[in-house]
């Protein structure tokens, strides 16, 4: 199978002062992430606060961004805690011509055996028959504690459109597990941007994380890198990396964190949705002095 050697950004929803969706920036926004070297977009994702909005917002979100599927691989997730939501939302995103579709397990009665997950994914895979589908394991938000390797031998057989997993969780043992499954069957996207060149090593070959809105340069330079076999200068790439994790980190919440750097950087994406609280003033202006220190920004 076709392996991911991508960056794919997970992308923020903007959204106006008054906490409606604001799909009028994403073309600036676009424009912004191509301009970086971006590959691709991970759309209504959990950066995305995808499951904060309603489909109907999710669908217009997904759309809008549509326009730019000729400069970016537009990958919307399409979980929620209904199948039958999710269903909507996947048939949706193969008629607008998405290039993928994702879907988290369930965070609401998750389900105790990999049986019950399998059928989950199944029913969503179905509404969308022609377009590549990833599992996105993301077990600290999903709640969802799927053993992923027992998950990819049974779904192989019954989700004929199974592509690969969207891994966000820091277990390696089994991301390496998954890696080599089969000979290496499957399109293993590494979710922790902290830890990118693990994946890496551990055969992941493409990653989706929040912080590549701003750090594509220091991740393709990573990516490069490694490719040559300089480990050294991967290294020291990746510890780049995560001292502007840290700061994008030290915030009320992640998302709320990398909405306030891109409106530094001159993309207004607006406030977080509750239940996320929004920056204060004062932290406003701690993480744009913070900022200053990454001059490859």
């Amino acid at each position: 199978m076709e392996k991911t050697k991508q960056l794919i950004a997970a992308v923020v929803t903007p959204m106006g002062p008054d906490g409606n969706i604001n799909p009028g920036v994403i073309g600036s926004y676009a424009e912004f992430l191509i301009g970086r070297g971006v590959d691709g977009v991970f759309v209504n994702g959990t950066t995305g606060e995808g499951l904060l909005m309603d489909n109907d917002e999710r669908k217009a979100i997904a759309e809008a961004w549509m326009p730019y599927a000729d400069r970016l691989r537009i990958m919307v997730h399409v979980g929620s805690t209904s199948y039958k939501l999710s269903m909507d939302l996947a048939a949706h995103a193969e008629k607008i011509g998405a290039a993928a579709i994702s879907a988290m397990g369930p965070c609401f009665l998750q389900p105790s055996r990999t049986e019950e997950l399998v059928d989950f994914n199944r029913e969503i895979a179905k509404a969308a028959p022609d377009t590549p589908y990833y599992f996105y394991n993301i077990p600290v938000a999903s709640g969802c504690k799927a053993d992923v390797v027992d998950f990819l031998t049974m779904a192989k057989d019954e989700i004929p459109t199974l592509k690969g997993v969207k891994y966000t969780s820091f277990n390696t043992m089994e991301e390496q597990e998954i890696c080599a499954l089969d000979g290496g069957r499957f399109d293993i996207l590494h979710g922790h941007d902290e830890l990118f060149l693990t994946g890496l090593i551990l055969g992941a070959s493409g990653g989706i994380g929040t912080s590549y809105n701003l750090t594509s340069f220091l991740y393709n330079d990573l990516i490069a890198a490694f490719e040559s076999g300089d480990i050294a200068k991967a290294k020291d790439l990746q510890a780049e990396a995560i001292r502007f994790i840290h700061v994008m980190c030290d915030t009320p919440s992640v998302i709320a964190g990398i909405k306030a750097m891109m409106n530094i950087y001159g993309v207004d994406c607006g406030p977080v949705r509750l239940p996320l609280r929004n920056l204060t003033v004062g932290e406003m202006k701690a993480i744009e002095d913070s900022m200053k220190q990454f001059a490859w920004i």
